[in-house]
């Protein structure tokens, strides 16, 4: 993972400046497109902050596949161990069986009902932490997949706290953006992003429309292409899987070579699918680089080039090209 996608403060816009720049102690929000710099941003603080000597931090997304992500480059900083990133689900298990000695059921089950319950045990639990505040500093990426009341059990612990996120990339339909005003975040918005080519953005701006041709994620766009290279987004459309699977193994036997130490994403709508992709892949010339983040373990320090998932899994993940399965799905 690079930690960084600028070089200097002199590839920051002012509103990205104005965020980096702001004290290490505060409660913060930070919305934008995907492709902002978002997470970047969030990260370059936690590792700010750890790096003055405070390593009380803890950072938290929602899904495993990010949070591996977000973990393969902290850890590498020296400044943040391991255990220090993880998923919402990870963190309210250990918490609660810490100070409860209860156990919250296993993230697969881990639907709208227990969701609940688990906030009112994460309440529970904040009541007996010995210290008034456990943690220095807690960052939140993916903001809008968690609930207001998740990210109020987590701000419970710490005085200081920033939270990231974009409505528009939720696919679970929480309310992890609507807390600001009560938790007393300061709001920073970021309008323009840089890693979404012009015809992907062009596509994406189909799939959602925007409320006005000024906000589409075209018009927003700052993808130099001079720099990255020219963006593609292509549709193949097949009679049957076999043949889906033929294109796909030849577009993939092309990119692993033509982006040789880059990671290349295969995202699929169904984790069948994704278990069925995989299963193909193993079968084939590109089995030796290739995993799933279906299995557990998986993450993105491996030598594996290319990375089979599902697409709400790989939210928030960065990867030069992505490859789409049945998207019909």
């Amino acid at each position: 993972m690079i930690t960084s996608w600028w070089k200097s403060k002199d590839d920051l816009d002012p509103t990205q400046l104005e965020f980096i720049n702001l004290p290490a102690k505060g409660r913060y929000q930070l919305e934008g497109p995907a492709g902002s710099g978002k997470t970047n941003l969030l990260l370059l603080r936690a590792q700010f902050v750890a790096g003055q000597g405070d390593k009380n931090v803890l950072v938290v997304t929602y899904t495993k596949s990010l949070s591996r992500f977000l973990r393969s480059g902290l850890v590498a900083t020296g400044f943040i161990e391991d255990d220090q990133v993880r998923t919402f689900h990870s963190w309210a298990r250990k918490h609660v069986k810490l100070y409860l000695n209860k156990d919250i059921v296993d993230g697969g089950d881990f639907d709208e009902a227990t969701r609940k319950a688990t906030v009112e045990l994460l309440r529970e639990a904040n009541k007996k932490i010995p210290t008034k505040k456990l943690i220095s500093s807690v960052f939140i990426d993916e903001a809008q997949d968690l609930t207001t009341e998740e990210i109020e059990c987590l701000a419970e612990i710490s005085d200081n706290i920033c939270v990231c996120g974009d409505i528009k990339q939720s696919i679970y339909h929480q309310t992890g953006l609507n807390g600001a005003e009560t938790l007393g975040l300061t709001k920073y918005t970021l309008s323009n992003h840089y890693r979404i080519g012009h015809r992907i953005a062009r596509v994406a701006d189909r799939i959602i429309a925007p409320s006005s041709a000024a906000e589409s994620l075209e018009a927003t766009s700052n993808y130099n292409e001079k720099k990255l290279g020219k963006s593609t987004a292509e549709l193949h459309r097949l009679p049957d899987r076999d043949a889906q699977f033929e294109k796909m193994l030849e577009i993939l036997n092309v990119q692993v070579s033509a982006y040789a130490g880059d990671r290349i994403g295969v995202l699929c709508g169904k984790r069948s699918t994704a278990e069925e992709v995989f299963g193909r892949l193993l079968a084939s010339d590109l089995g030796t680089t290739s995993c799933s983040h279906l299995i557990e373990g998986t993450d993105f320090s491996n030598d594996a080039q290319i990375h089979v998932m599902t697409m709400h899994s790989s939210k928030g993940v960065n990867s030069g090209q992505f490859t789409c399965s049945e998207l019909k799905n």
